[in-house]
């Protein structure tokens, strides 16, 4: 491919990450980077995996931001972003300005996960996705009310809660 790039196109395919997967539970990480070893061996159009440095999976990949394997290697990698993401939303809050901490947490935060919502089955993520929306609506109560929304009623936070994530249009702050 990288030589009828260059061919064709007058293009240089430079790329820094490259992962084979091998999907399904019959192959270990070690018959599998075998496998693909030989396989380069065997047919010279396949040189360029190595030059590129290609790494193996048997457990799950990434292609475009959209998850691939196995469940666990699926939620493991969810967990990971979810603490990131709720990493960066404590993060925001030195920013003193409500409206732009609120857009900053829906625009940017929110569409971290939302983006991965998309593309991931929803039990694979929903613990994790909630962790997440807990994570952003008390950073806005937090920022919002100084603080004092820890002395709340239930009734109260569930009112709260509501019209937090009720849409604009529906008389909520989306």
């Amino acid at each position: 491919m990288k030589k009828n790039l260059k061919a064709d196109l007058d293009m240089d395919l430079k790329v820094p990450k490259f992962n084979v997967f091998f999907p399904g539970t019959f192959f270990s990480l070690d018959t599998a980077r075998s496998a693909l070893e030989h396989a380069v061996r065997a047919d010279p159009a396949l040189a360029d995996l190595d030059a590129m440095g290609a790494g193996v999976s048997t457990d799950g990949m990434r292609v475009a931001g959209v998850l691939f394997g196995v469940d666990a290697w699926v939620k493991t990698f969810v967990a990971k972003k979810a603490r990131s993401v709720i990493t960066d939303i404590a993060k925001l809050d030195v920013v003193p300005d409500w409206l732009f901490h609120n857009q900053l947490l829906n625009f940017c935060q929110n569409a971290r996960m939302a983006f991965l919502g998309r593309n991931t089955p929803t039990p694979l993520l929903s613990e994790f996705m909630a962790q997440v929306d807990d994570t952003i609506v008390d950073a806005v109560y937090r920022h919002g009310t100084g603080g004092g929304h820890v002395d709340w009623s239930p009734h109260l936070r569930k009112f709260a809660n509501m019209k937090i994530q009720v849409p604009h249009f529906r008389g909520g702050f989306g």
